[in-house]
C-alpha cells in the first residue's frame, strides 16, 4: 500500500510532476515558433497541423501549471479536504483544449488540403525544423517517461498499468502529448518528403487528418480518465486489499468489515473504515487502539490524508 498510493514526490516535498511540465513547456513554445515559420514558408499542411498540435500543447502546459500551483493549496474551511481535484480540473480542460486545437483543426485542415493542394515551398526549411522538434520532442518525452518509471517502480506496476490508473494526470498528459509529438512529426517529415518526390499534395493531408486523429483519440482518453477522478474514483483494489491486511495485523482490531479509499488528489487519500473491535476493551483501550491504528497508518501509508475509524459491534455468538 506505501507503495501503491505513495505521494509522487522528493523527500524536500517538490512535485516531480512539476518539472515534466516546465520542460515540455520550454519545449513547445520554441518548437511552435520553429514549426509556425516553417509551415508559412513551405505551405506544407501537415506542418500547419503540426504547429496547431503544438500550439495547442503549449497552452495545456500552461493549464497544466495552473493545476500543480492550484491544487497544492492548504485545507481550509471551504475546502477541509484540500484542493487535490483541482488537478483533474484543470487537466480535463487542457483535454478539451488538445482535442479542440490540436484535433478537430488539424482534420479541418487536412481535408482543405485535399480540396485545395497546396504548392510545396522551402522544403529544407521544413526538413530542419521537423528534425528538430523530433529532438526536442524526444527530449521532452524522456523527461516525463523517466518520472513514469519511477512512480510504477514505487508502485509495483508496469508503466502501462500506471498511465491507466495514475492519480497524477499532469505527467500522463505530459507524456501522451510528447509521445504524439514525436509521432506527427516524424508523420509530417514522411509527408513533406513524399510531397517532394511525387509533387503530390495528398501524402501531407492524409498526413495532417492522421494527425488531428491521433489528438482526438489521445484527448478523449485523457478526458475520460479525468472524469473518473473527478467523480471520486477509488483506488485499485489490489491496495485497498494491502491497507485491509494493514489494519487487522494491529493488535485490538477482530476484523475489518468494511474498507473505502478515494483519491483527493494525487498522492492523497481519503480511507474509511468500519472496524471490529476485540471483546472486553474499556472506553479508554478503545479509544487508544484506534489513535494507535491512525498513527501507525499515517507513517507507514504517508499518502494517507483522511483517515475515518467506526468501531462496529462484534458479531452475535450463535
Amino acid at each position: 500500500m506505501s507503495k501503491g498510493v505513495s505521494a509522487a514526490r522528493h523527500a524536500d516535498g517538490r512535485d516531480e510532476s512539476l518539472a515534466s511540465v516546465l520542460t515540455a513547456l520550454a519545449a513547445n513554445t520554441t518548437i511552435a515558433v520553429a514549426k509556425g515559420t516553417a509551415a508559412v514558408l513551405t505551405g506544407s499542411p501537415a506542418l500547419l497541423a503540426e504547429t496547431l498540435h503544438t500550439v495547442a500543447d503549449a497552452g495545456n502546459e500552461v493549464l497544466l501549471w495552473v493545476a500543480l500551483h492550484r491544487s497544492r493549496r492548504p485545507a481550509d474551511p471551504s475546502h477541509p479536504l484540500g484542493y487535490g481535484p483541482e488537478r483533474y480540473y484543470w487537466a480535463l480542460l487542457a483535454a478539451v483544449g488538445m482535442f479542440v486545437i490540436g484535433g478537430a483543426l488539424s482534420i479541418w485542415e487536412g481535408v482543405h488540403a485535399l480540396i485545395d493542394p497546396p504548392a510545396l515551398e522551402a522544403f529544407w526549411v521544413g526538413v530542419a525544423v521537423l528534425v528538430i522538434a523530433l529532438v526536442l520532442d524526444s527530449v521532452s518525452r524522456a523527461v516525463a517517461l523517466r518520472q513514469l518509471r519511477r512512480q510504477a517502480a514505487e508502485r509495483g506496476v508496469t508503466v502501462r498499468e500506471l498511465l491507466r490508473e495514475s492519480p497524477d494526470p499532469t505527467v500522463v498528459t505530459v507524456y501522451l502529448e510528447d509521445s504524439i509529438d514525436v509521432l506527427g512529426a516524424a508523420l509530417a517529415l514522411g509527408a513533406l518528403v513524399l510531397h517532394r518526390v511525387t509533387d503530390s499534395a495528398v501524402p501531407d493531408a492524409l498526413a495532417t487528418i492522421v494527425i488531428g486523429l491521433l489528438l482526438g483519440y489521445v484527448a478523449l482518453k485523457l478526458t475520460s480518465r479525468n472524469r473518473q477522478l473527478l467523480s471520486n474514483q477509488g483506488v485499485p483494489e489490489r491496495y485497498v486489499t494491502q491497507l485491509r491486511e494493514r489494519l487487522t495485523a494491529v493488535a485490538g482490531v477482530e476484523e475489518v468489515t468494511q474498507l473505502e479509499a478515494v483519491y483527493l488528489g494525487p498522492g492523497e487519500v481519503l480511507v474509511a473504515a468500519d472496524v471490529r473491535m476485540g471483546s472486553g476493551l474499556s472506553g479508554d483501550e478503545l479509544t487508544a487502539v484506534l489513535a494507535r491504528i491512525r498513527t501507525e497508518a499515517g507513517r507507514e501509508v504517508p499518502a494517507i490524508a483522511r483517515l475515518y475509524l467506526t468501531p462496529v459491534p462484534n458479531a452475535p455468538m450463535d
